[in-house]
């Protein structure tokens, strides 16, 4: 309990780090979960290593690459990757003929 005239003593947080707090996008893994998660899937793929052998060596790559970057850049990575992928989800949407949202568009300029 405070005492009167005490004060909390919070760390001011820089605009950066105040932004990062609110984003819901932030990478909160460590490179290890993100590690154990690929070796996670290599493992289902090795079930028919024959069959995934090009997703198998794709995702050792990626394990590679990511023990190699330190953890800031990852977190940047991280938000881009999200950004591209509800980006890509979008134009995909658009370019499939039979998308509810080409049907959206064509009720809405009717």
């Amino acid at each position: 309990m405070k005492k009167d005239g005490e004060t909390s003593m919070k760390k001011k947080l820089t605009k950066n780090e105040y932004m990062d707090s609110l984003d819901p996008d932030n990478l909160n893994l460590q490179k290890k979960d993100l590690i154990k998660f690929c070796y996670k899937c290599i493992d289902e793929w090795k079930q028919n290593k024959i069959g995934n052998f090009k997703y198998i060596l794709a995702m050792e790559l990626i394990v590679s690459g990511v023990k190699l970057t330190n953890e800031e850049v990852l977190k940047a990575v991280w938000k881009k990757i999200l950004v591209w992928f509800w980006d890509l989800q979008y134009s995909n949407a658009l370019a499939d003929d039979e998308s509810m949202l080409k049907k959206l568009r064509e009720i809405g300029s009717g």
